[in-house]
């Protein structure tokens, strides 16, 4: 998994949570943890999509706004 320009925070938060992953015995803690991690990632795909949707939508009225179009 490609780790794109994370912070040092977040890369610090990363390893937190390998260490935890990595000394879990419990398995139905660890199929909970699954269940978060990718309910997260979902969550923060839903999140990007709709600020670039909401971005496009912000530029497209900036352009007409500037060029008469509306």
């Amino acid at each position: 998994m490609t780790n794109y320009h994370l912070s040092m925070e977040q890369r610090f938060h990363l390893e937190a949570a390998f260490r935890e992953i990595d000394a879990c015995m419990d398995m139905e803690k660890l199929k909970e943890l699954t269940k978060q991690i990718i309910t997260s990632q979902e969550n923060d795909k839903t999140f990007a999509r709709e600020a670039m949707v909401q971005h496009k939508k912000e530029m497209e009225f900036a352009v007409s706004k500037k060029f008469g179009f509306r």
